[in-house]
């Protein structure tokens, strides 16, 4: 089995440096133009099905990947970004002097914000997620998810705990990750990080 793992096209939101969490903005013109030509790169991979978040951005990346071909798309909730309250549609400048962005940052497994999902939900629900993916193997699955549901995603099939969340940079938009399972065990074979860990 062969995980393509592909973060949304570029949104207006990610172009201003704004956090998205479970709000959502456009996707740029450079964002539908990446995904017309990552298309055309996975033309050639006889996709099985294709996975996605459910909100907008991704949606309308995974649709534009599968391009008219007739690949089942299933809206997936375990692949949601992780929700950030009153920070969202914010400069992520401006949350800086937030003493919780520290906290998330430096101590994800210690962060929560009341009533919403925390970085332990998000592994309870992509551990859960792959376990389906592992019940129902598939040659190759397309995954279109954002960037700290993506990383959440690896550190699950790579065993990361949640307190070294941040250990590697999120992906970059339209970055090509590509995951295989073979006899049970996972391996990242190709990786999206940015350059620096704090940039979205």
């Amino acid at each position: 089995m062969k995980l393509y793992i592909l973060r949304h096209g570029e949104t207006e939101w990610n172009r201003e440096d704004r956090v998205q969490g479970r709000m959502d903005s456009p996707l740029t013109k450079k964002g539908l133009e990446d995904i017309a030509m990552m298309a055309h790169r996975l033309s050639h991979i006889p996709i099985d099905i294709c996975y996605t978040s459910d909100l907008p951005r991704a949606k309308k990346t995974a649709e534009g990947l599968i391009n008219n071909r007739k690949i089942p798309i299933i809206e997936e909730e375990a692949l949601r970004e992780l929700p950030l309250g009153s920070w969202e549609g914010k400069l992520f400048k401006d949350i800086q002097n937030d003493p919780n962005s520290v906290v998330y940052f430096q101590t994800p497994d210690q962060f929560h914000l009341p009533g919403l999902e925390n970085f332990h939900d998000l592994y309870k629900g992509m551990g859960e997620f792959i376990q389906r993916l592992e019940s129902e193997p598939k040659e190759h699955i397309l995954i279109v998810a954002h960037g700290v549901s993506i990383r959440a995603l690896l550190n699950v099939l790579e065993g990361v705990p949640v307190a070294r969340f941040w250990h590697r940079p999120i992906a970059k938009s339209m970055g090509l990750t590509i995951a295989s399972c073979e006899k049970g065990k996972w391996q990242v074979l190709q990786r999206a990080d940015q350059k620096d860990g704090l940039s979205y």
